[in-house]
């Protein structure tokens, strides 16, 4: 009878699970042994998580490798690239110099051979104005370079302005590299610009056993912690590997901030108590040709006055994002006014006294004309305790790199986005207009070299967090908030 028991039991059971009834089971068949229970598996010890990197120790090391720039005891020469050019003085004739300074149009019934002559006027004026004629080479670079646009002009049958402007671009943009440099339609260091990628929700805790770590930076990850990521700059992407350490890398482009963030010219608010500093321009012009605009100029000097205002903040948030330029003066101001000291980066500069330069500019006297003026800088280290967090994007260039710049010489300062546009190797630029065909170009009659050196036009500097950066001052919140920062003051 308990036999029989069971296996009713057994049957509903499996009835109610859902399954097919069994055959019946004679009775005097015997029930099969209980199947013994497997042995559990071990649960898999976790790998022990890393230490979130220490805010103190990642700042620490910013600080030694940046100071270790700064107060670099021997100046920078730049000797080499600025040697006098008296011959030069009497290159053009007063009317010459007017039709070059004075936008016009193209001649009627422009002829190949006036195209073939602004050719040549053109390297003339590199020659005998540009301030990185010598750095770049001078004449054994740029007079083969001269010959090539000719050769190509003379060999078409009826060139125009705009084929004189495609060969000069398409000829010259291999031998020189500046941010600033324009000739018609073509930014000429177009081809050199490097952009960053990144790879987005990837981040590592650690760098150990990664197959190349030139390909991870420091990053803030969504939770504010310091970690890494996948970032690099390129030209476009192409050259940038698509799979490393098991995880495939969708690159992606990182944006700057987007326009309509920047309609300030200065702004000053507050987070939580963290002071924010905003500025997206520092010229007095709505553009390079314009006015002045009172209510730019009336901005620009609340910015020069109010650094002392922050002095005792212990954290500082200045967003320079999207600032192409103007004058340096307002924020060198303001740095003084915050840290008691003039900003002083490292460098090497020259003004090119150039017949052209003499008369375009009352500041560059004409009784030098023919020589460089030539000053070099040592750096000073400014000692402070922060931290000050810098937003940076791709848009920073000229005038706003300064912002950087004078920035790094400031201890306990992170800079936090993308890297800038590295636009600052020829200072004093000016409009240039080619007597027949009107063709406009743009270039310094100066040099600068910052740092240790090197030219950073294209590349710009770069940031010593990674992040999306129309997203940096979401980050660098989390990162305050992570880290309790701003309960610390």
């Amino acid at each position: 009878m308990k036999k029989r028991a069971l296996l009713s039991l057994l049957l509903a059971l499996a009835l109610l699970a859902g399954c097919a009834p069994a055959a019946e089971v004679p009775a005097s068949a015997p029930l099969p042994p209980a199947a013994a229970s497997p042995a559990p598996t071990p649960e898999p010890t976790p790998a022990p998580t890393p230490e979130p990197v220490d805010f103190r120790e990642f700042l620490d090391g910013v600080n030694a490798a940046r100071k270790a720039i700064i107060t670099q005891e021997e100046p920078l020469d730049i000797s080499p690239y600025t040697p006098d050019f008296h011959e030069q003085n009497r290159t053009f004739t007063e009317a010459e110099m007017e039709r070059l300074t004075t936008e016009h149009g193209p001649e009627e019934n422009l002829t190949k051979d006036g195209l073939l002559a602004d050719a040549d006027t053109f390297f003339t004026l590199l020659q005998t104005t540009y301030g990185a004629y010598y750095y770049f080479g001078g004449d054994d670079v740029f007079f083969p370079i001269r010959d090539a646009v000719r050769e190509e002009l003379a060999a078409m049958e009826d060139p125009t302005v705009q084929d004189l402007n495609d060969v000069l671009y398409r000829r010259l943009y291999p031998a020189i590299n500046d941010g600033h440099f324009r000739i018609g339609d073509y930014a000429i260091n177009e081809a050199h610009q490097q952009y960053m990628y990144y790879v987005p929700g990837v981040y590592l805790d650690s760098l150990d056993g990664v197959e190349n770590p030139d390909y991870l930076k420091p990053t803030i990850g969504p939770d504010g912690r310091i970690c890494w990521w996948y970032a690099a700059i390129s030209h476009d992407g192409d050259d940038l590997p698509d799979t490393l350490d098991g995880h495939t890398l969708a690159w992606q482009w990182a944006k700057r901030l987007p326009k309509n963030g920047q309609a300030q010219i200065f702004d000053e608010s507050e987070w939580e108590g963290v002071p924010i500093l905003i500025s997206r321009s520092m010229s007095a012009r709505s553009n390079v040709t314009g006015p002045i605009v009172p209510e730019r100029v009336e901005m620009l000097e609340k910015l020069a006055a109010c650094g002392g205002d922050y002095t005792e903040n212990p954290l500082l948030i200045f967003d320079v994002r999207g600032n192409g330029g103007g004058d340096d003066s307002y924020v060198r101001d303001w740095f003084q006014g915050w840290a008691g000291n003039r900003a002083q980066y490292p460098g090497a500069f020259s003004y090119r006294y150039s017949q052209l330069s003499c008369h375009l500019f009352d500041f560059y006297p004409a009784k030098r004309m023919g020589t460089y003026r030539v000053y070099s800088q040592t750096g000073v280290w400014v000692e402070r305790t922060g931290p000050v967090f810098v937003l940076q994007d791709k848009g920073v260039a000229s005038s706003g790199e300064s912002v950087v710049e004078i920035f790094k010489t400031a201890a306990d300062t992170l800079f936090v986005g993308g890297p800038t546009t590295g636009c600052a190797l020829t200072p004093n630029n000016w409009r240039f207009f080619l007597p027949h065909s009107g063709l406009k170009c743009y270039f310094g009659t100066g040099l600068g070299l910052y740092g240790a050196g090197e030219n950073r036009d294209g590349v710009g500097y770069l940031p010593d967090l990674w992040v999306e950066p129309s997203k940096a001052l979401d980050a660098v919140k989390r990162l305050i908030e992570y880290y309790g920062l701003n309960t610390e003051q």
